[in-house]
């Protein structure tokens, strides 16, 4: 990003800034660190400049330890911006805001039955409820878990009551229930564990950038990282390789929940999980930094859903890096811009 343009984001995120969160956030660095709140409160001025890293950016990926040529390396939100405006065409972002939308567009990947309300009689909602025992239920264009429902139907529903508080709470897209791995349930059974694989795509060629994977707290039905689960990455072979951690910073070695040792855990079917991916990201080239989420049946993976615009906090975490504490940017640099010197 060259200099003209770091100076006119810069003004519009001074104006968009919430100075209230912002102080508040500095009080827990100053608690964490012991360093001075004039000190944190100038550095983070200098690296919001320096490396359009915001206060949230300051406080996950811990700059107040870091040397200038660590926190260099760091995709901050600045950076990943510039990142989603090379590769993201938000013309076609519908196909992936939209979960109807996504779930046409994608059905070869999906592999379960849905069912738009909007468009659904009762007849329809009574027949599709009888085929399918357990359901998910979304808001259309909602993300983070927001509103994400697991319901069991027995014979005590009132299918024609769920259909008018599901038309009434606008979760009108019904899905039928992933039931994931048996190893997976191990994991933790009260929700689908899915694996967020970021993938770019550029010049007809897709790159895998991440491997991560996001276990459910044991409490909620979903898990999303914003809704209370936590995540952690596996490598190559598909095994864990870190412990997990939650939005909070809380570190889990052990699940909270099923007890199961986390790091060294062996995902099922991986390789065709990271294949789907791949596959997946050749649908709309116009949009080609896309994180997916994929869950492991017992029969292989089915695609949850994309996100184009994936979050780059979950890709350098401090628990989660190597010994050297830098950040991902020159690997995702060399990806996206190649040879181009970026700030060109």
């Amino acid at each position: 990003m060259n200099k003209l343009k770091k100076i006119i984001y810069y003004i519009k995120r001074i104006f968009k800034m919430n100075f209230k969160e912002m102080f508040k956030t500095i009080n827990k660095i100053h608690k964490r660190s012991g360093k001075s709140r004039l000190f944190i409160f100038c550095d983070m001025i200098y690296c919001s400049f320096k490396y359009l890293a915001g206060y949230t950016d300051y406080f996950l990926f811990y700059f107040e330890d870091l040397t200038n040529e660590q926190r260099k390396t760091y995709i901050t939100r600045g950076v990943n911006n510039g990142y989603l405006k090379t590769l993201n065409n938000s013309e076609y972002y519908h196909f992936f805001r939209n979960k109807v939308e996504f779930n046409k567009k994608f059905k070869e990947f999906i592999k379960r039955d849905f069912l738009d309300l909007r468009k659904a009689n009762i007849n329809k909602f009574t027949k599709f409820v009888k085929r399918h025992s357990i359901i998910m239920v979304k808001p259309v264009d909602q993300s983070g878990g927001a509103d994400v429902a697991k319901i069991v139907i027995d014979k005590n529903t009132n299918i024609e009551k769920l259909y008018e508080v599901l038309l009434s709470t606008k979760q009108y897209l019904v899905e039928e229930y992933v039931r994931q791995h048996k190893e997976m349930n191990k994991l933790c059974k009260a929700s689908v564990n899915t694996l967020r694989i970021v993938t770019v795509r550029k010049n007809h060629q897709t790159t895998v950038m991440l491997r991560a994977i996001r276990i459910g707290n044991g409490i909620r039905d979903v898990d999303n990282f914003h809704s209370g689960g936590m995540y952690t990455l596996f490598d190559e072979s598909g095994v864990i390789t870190k412990p997990a951690m939650d939005r909070e910073g809380k570190l889990y070695e052990i699940h909270p929940v099923s007890k199961v040792h986390i790091k060294g855990f062996k995902i099922p079917y991986y390789k065709e999980a990271i294949n789907m991916a791949i596959l997946a990201s050749q649908k709309i080239e116009q949009v080609g930094l896309v994180g997916w989420d994929i869950a492991i049946t017992n029969n292989g993976p089915v695609l949850i859903e994309g996100n184009e615009l994936p979050g780059y906090d979950i890709y350098q975490s401090k628990i989660h890096l190597s010994e050297d504490k830098k950040g991902l940017k020159p690997f995702f640099d060399k990806v996206i811009y190649g040879d181009k010197n970026e700030e060109d």
